[in-house]
């Protein structure tokens, strides 16, 4: 009877042990989903400049927050498709982001900066602030991030207009 209770026991414990292992392997796919791939911060200035920030996650999910002078200044969730997230992950790869400086600054007090916050399997590798001038590679690979991300604010901003 003891030895039945001893092996009902470890039975109980690989079960467990074995579950748990599971689970774990899990959370990490999950987390692997949702770890950031970049962010993207607009600051405002003391005239009509957007201000927003987003987190591009890999999955393709984007967590978007409005501030001003954006079609939708709230709190948003977008989803890219596989194409337009294969582009933007290209797009990143053919910028050389970690040789580029952490500041291109300006000595007027009113320019917004674009804050770039590059991560590499969910840890951040690289941030560049950028209020004037910077590398033309930079500069292209920022327009075009903000024209995407523009381009889903409005695409929303329509969606939530009311019918008439």
């Amino acid at each position: 009877m003891d030895t039945l209770l001893y092996l009902l026991k470890i039975g109980l414990g690989l079960g467990l042990v074995m579950s748990t292992s599971c689970s774990t392997a899990q959370n990490h796919r999950a987390q692997a989903a949702v770890a950031p791939l970049l962010h993207f911060q607009k600051t405002p200035c003391l005239g009509t400049c957007p201000s927003y920030e987003a987190t591009v996650l890999e999955n393709g999910t984007i967590r978007f927050f409005g501030y001003s002078d954006v079609p939708v200044v709230d709190s948003v969730t977008f989803t890219l498709t596989p194409r337009q997230l294969e582009a933007l992950r290209q797009d990143i790869s053919q910028l050389d982001y970690t040789a580029l400086r952490d500041t291109y600054l300006t000595n007027w007090s009113d320019m917004p900066s674009t804050i770039t916050t590059f991560y590499k399997d969910g840890k951040e590798v690289k941030r560049v602030k950028q209020e004037e001038g910077g590398p033309k590679a930079l500069l292209d690979f920022q327009e075009k991030v903000h024209t995407l991300l523009m381009d889903l604010a409005d695409a929303e901003a329509k969606r939530r207009l009311p019918i008439r």
